[in-house]
């Protein structure tokens, strides 16, 4: 069988007595391992996340633990300029989805603000992209996308991936920037691919490999046919 980690339950019995103290008897009989417990309560910090039932309200927070370091991506880095506005939006969203009140949302964002500026980075630099990143996602939860039809989607994303062409590039700050790439592409090549229905040129940057991928590698053996995925073969009851 496989190992499931990270559960998250709810215990509706007493808070303590005879039924809380013989479960706790009982998960401490199974196995090998040894369980600690914590008296149950109105509030749990659950991977990253606080949740707390307030006067019958669910209410979520953002949760990170005391030794986190924070090493964020530093401007000396050998990583494409604009990978931060990424970074810094996928975060900021992610804060607003775990935070039920507005001002710990808000001062998770300063965090976020402070901890790269710690890093090295502008904070006229980015001031900007949290501002910007902030207005975005506020506007798409006021006007959410509708989700295409599952036939319509298939076809129109087959059709453009026809009329894209993709140049992968690794990224390098000393390499010919973008824009050239661009120009040389509208002088050289642009009419005849348009010619062969491509309606896009785009330059996607590959991040080089660094310190880390050399020395941390590891790769888990799996006997073939016995994978993780596949090791339980029978039929569910």
């Amino acid at each position: 069988c496989r190992f499931i980690d990270d559960i998250f339950g709810i215990w509706l019995g007493d808070r303590s007595g005879p039924r809380w103290d013989e479960f706790k008897r009982d998960i401490s009989s199974f196995g090998r391992l040894t369980w600690t417990f914590v008296e149950p309560s109105s509030s749990v910090d659950f991977l990253d996340l606080t949740v707390t039932i307030n006067q019958g309200q669910i209410v979520t927070k953002t949760f990170q633990k005391a030794l986190n370091l924070y090493q964020y991506i530093s401007p000396q880095s050998n990583h494409p300029p604009k990978m931060i506005n990424g970074i810094i939006y996928s975060l900021l969203r992610t804060y607003m989805r775990q935070n039920t009140r507005e001002a710990d949302y808000q001062d998770m964002a300063l965090k976020l603000f402070r901890r790269h500026a710690t890093r090295g980075w502008s904070r006229v630099l980015l001031k900007d992209i949290i501002l910007k990143a902030d207005k975005k996602i506020r506007l798409q939860l006021k006007n959410p996308p509708l989700p295409p039809s599952e036939a319509s989607s298939a076809s129109s994303s087959e059709d453009a991936s026809k009329e894209l062409l993709f140049l992968h590039m690794e990224y390098g700050q000393k390499d010919i920037p973008r824009k050239a790439v661009r120009e040389i592409y509208d002088s050289t090549c642009r009419e005849v691919f348009e010619k062969l229905g491509i309606k896009r040129f785009v330059t996607a940057y590959s991040r080089s490999k660094n310190i880390k991928d050399l020395v941390t590698r590891a790769k888990l053996h799996q006997a073939p046919d016995r994978e993780a995925s596949k090791f339980y073969l029978g039929e569910l009851p």
